[in-house]
């Protein structure tokens, strides 16, 4: 979906605000059927969704927004690659506990609905923002160590007398933490579910892995 350049700046606009398709062709330069048809793809992907509304003249105006609930977070580097597609949904009581340099954050973004200054919420995105480059680099951080984890995991299969399928559905195991099933290393590498057990036997028997 994002190998497209005209999805990727059609939700770059989406991002901004809701648009309608007129809008996003005017602003693209691009024909109104082809806009429909990228939307028509993200729709059908479960990234933006359509509402209608109504106008002071002329008919109602169909507008596309991306959902509020979609959240995509890619990462790539060396012996790591994920692709994360959840929600937004969050515990804010949960979050507050562990982080509660938050709670002076969340008690002036409650506090600037009632102030409505400018220069008030510039300060609190400014400070959001500086907590948010933290937490990234604490992110970054952790990714480095499971992908230097992952390339010892692929170094000492090399060692190891196992097949190559063997090998993939070790480094799943171990890459993933364990939480891959046996349905998501069918899927991922496409073999069998019954050749993912046969697989899984195998390394059993070579006291690799326990089932």
């Amino acid at each position: 979906m994002l190998g497209n350049e005209t999805r990727r700046m059609i939700l770059e606009l989406l991002a901004e605000k809701p648009r309608y398709t007129t809008e996003l062709s005017e602003m693209l330069d691009i024909g109104q059927k082809a806009i429909n048809e990228h939307l028509k793809i993200m729709r059908d992907l479960g990234i933006i969704e359509l509402y209608v509304e109504k106008q002071l003249r002329g008919s109602p105006r169909k507008y596309f927004k991306i959902l509020d609930s979609f959240k995509m977070e890619f990462s790539i580097s060396p012996n790591f690659f994920d692709i994360d597609i959840g929600d937004r949904k969050i515990d804010q009581e949960a979050i507050l506990e562990r982080f509660p340099e938050f709670v002076v954050y969340q008690k002036r973004v409650e506090n600037s609905r009632k102030i409505a200054r400018m220069e008030e919420l510039r300060q609190i995105v400014s400070g959001l923002s500086a907590e948010l480059g933290r937490i990234s680099e604490a992110k970054m951080y952790i990714e480095n160590l499971i992908s230097q984890v992952r390339g010892q995991c692929a170094s000492i299969m090399e060692s190891m007398e196992l097949d190559e399928q063997e090998k993939k559905v070790l480094f799943e195991i171990v890459s993933s933490g364990g939480k891959s099933t046996l349905d998501i290393i069918a899927e991922k590498y496409r073999i069998e579910p019954e050749e993912v057990k046969k697989t899984l036997r195998s390394l059993k028997e070579k006291n690799v892995v326990r089932i």
